[in-house]
């Protein structure tokens, strides 16, 4: 019922895929660590839910379009909806984290509604991208709400889903109120985070493949200069280093989830020399692709 995630699925639109679904509401529920994820980092990525998230231990960097934020044990956060973020650990000791990625249907109940009208669709349309919350800041009614809800999650009975949902409904309500219109309010995506998006999801596409510069700005139909100007605003990498770092993250995830031979998801994550990739992993990951897989089996007994 409650995850423990070490990667991040995207689908066919570059869209965070949800593993599971607690029954029929569009609801997961996190309970991980962001240094169990290659190399302590959650890559750049979308989906069309709402977050709520709690670190309750170590200290992260989170990337929400072209900024960055930080937050430490006990601080939480709000992510809007199609926000593209991600989360980085900035401590080798444990990160462990809270969250909650839900419809905003489970709020807002049918289109039309008053819930939908009044609260839930101006804050989807004008509330803040991203929203921190501190314990001791008079930020308590989120803390109170997050911890009813995530109870309710670990110990279901008979008609917990509504515990649930009047606990997030209380959030929500309360990060509306926090939104002021000014300079709070969410802006619509720019061109460049669009492009970026659709770059981002050609190479998702392509991990397999030899991919070059000129063929990444072209999913986007911009010219090369533009595309690296605008990885590096954004992710703060070059088009190739994040390419690089991509493949790497997908075969930490095959090593870990599948029988393959290394040789073979070097060849699946487009790398055409074996050692090559070796050193590639072995620089990143901080440990060679077999001794990866023997820690990660270790781990998950």
């Amino acid at each position: 019922m409650i995850r423990k995630p070490s990667f991040i699925l995207t689908d066919g639109n570059g869209k965070e895929l949800q593993e599971k679904k607690l029954h029929s509401l569009d609801l997961t529920v996190n309970d991980g660590d962001i240094r169990q994820f290659a190399a302590g980092h959650i890559p750049p990525h979308w989906h069309k839910e709402l977050e709520i998230f709690l670190l309750l231990e170590g200290n992260i960097r989170i990337g929400i379009g072209d900024s960055t934020y930080r937050l430490q044990a006990g601080d939480g956060c709000f992510i809007n909806t199609e926000t593209l973020h991600s989360f980085t650990a900035e401590t080798a000791s444990p990160c462990k984290y809270r969250s909650f990625v839900f419809g905003p249907e489970i709020i807002g109940g049918m289109p039309g509604s008053i819930f939908d009208t009044a609260y839930v669709r101006p804050l989807l349309e004008n509330g803040a991208a991203y929203m921190k919350f501190q314990r001791g800041n008079g930020d308590d009614v989120y803390f109170e709400q997050f911890a009813h809800a995530f109870s309710a999650c670990e110990s279901p009975e008979y008609g917990y889903e509504f515990h649930v949902r009047n606990a997030l409904s209380s959030i929500l309500l309360y990060v509306q109120s926090r939104c002021t219109g000014g300079t709070d309010s969410r802006s619509i995506p720019s061109i460049h985070e669009i492009r970026l998006k659709e770059m981002l999801l050609w190479i998702d596409g392509n991990l397999g493949n030899s991919i070059t510069v000129s063929e990444i700005a072209d999913a986007a139909n911009i010219c090369t200069r533009e595309c690296q100007r605008i990885f590096h605003h954004y992710l703060h990498y070059s088009p190739v280093e994040y390419v690089r770092r991509k493949r790497i993250f997908h075969a930490a995830r095959l090593l870990s989830d599948t029988d393959m031979p290394v040789t073979d998801i070097a060849l699946n994550c487009g790398f055409s020399n074996p050692s090559y990739f070796s050193k590639q992993f072995r620089e990143l990951m901080e440990n060679t692709p077999s001794g990866y897989r023997a820690a990660a089996r270790d781990n998950s007994i």
